[in-house]
């Protein structure tokens, strides 16, 4: 499905994606891997047509900026403090992933309305987004993304400040929404435990592409200290149940 050749990115004069090529399929699941600074965001955001870059990117065969006059990606940013101060209902929010359709009012509510149901938040409609908690807010954005009714679906670090239990429950509503939506999903994460178990394809980036063992569903440890840096390993835990829970 997307295409992506030789893409660099430049702030001024630091290069924070130099010559980056990968194929990303059709309908799985992919995961962005790399330390802060290496360069996810900034690969995102280029993908989403927010920076501008040197190279080629293409979508179904389509040169990206083409594609996206005509198509909308659905885009889930790094989760910040957006909502603060902003006075506006979560069904508002939701709505926003509509406008493009210039369509009627009841309809773009009654739409908004049905992808608050996917992730359980109908009952939230009415409620001020600011009254939500951080993992409310996290799926009022998922169904706004998902509202864009793209094909494809980009997530920026969306497990942030998740503790364990709630990451579990994440990837499995990531994996129910890329099944029943026919998705291409593409996320970004530092968890290597959780998202290898997962993740279809793990993208490796720091600053340029990492090569590594598509075959493997885990990095290996000389893969991470490429990745992370040469003080970085892999500890592997097998006792994670305490003899209460064999009872």
């Amino acid at each position: 499905m997307i295409k992506v050749n030789s893409l660099s990115v430049r702030y001024d004069n630091f290069e924070a994606l130099s010559i980056l090529s990968l194929t990303i399929e059709d309908g799985k699941f992919h995961a962005i891997m790399g330390p802060n600074g290496g360069g996810k965001t900034t690969f995102i955001k280029a993908l989403v047509g927010l920076l501008p870059y040197e190279g080629r990117i293409e979508i179904d065969g389509i040169d990206h900026k083409r594609y996206l006059k005509k198509n909308s990606i659905g885009y889930l940013a790094q989760r910040g403090s957006q909502f603060s101060q902003f006075p506006i209902t979560v069904l508002e929010v939701v709505e926003m992933g509509r406008y493009r359709f210039k369509e009627p009012d009841h309809t773009r509510k009654n739409k908004a309305f049905e992808f608050l149901k996917v992730f359980e938040m109908e009952n939230f409609a009415s409620k001020n987004i600011n009254e939500l908690s951080g993992g409310q807010q996290q799926r009022v954005l998922m169904a706004r993304a998902l509202a864009t009714e793209s094909k494809i679906l980009i997530l920026d670090e969306p497990l942030t400040g998740m503790d364990p239990k709630a990451q579990s429950l994440f990837y499995d509503m990531i994996k129910r929404i890329k099944d029943d939506f026919k998705l291409t999903i593409i996320m970004s994460s530092h968890d290597v435990g959780f998202i290898s178990e997962y993740a279809d394809n793990i993208i490796c980036i720091n600053r340029e592409l990492i090569p590594h063992d598509k075959s493997a569903k885990v990095l290996t440890c000389t893969e991470v200290s490429k990745l992370y840096g040469p003080k970085i390993g892999i500890v592997e835990h097998h006792h994670l149940h305490s003899e209460k829970d064999d009872v």
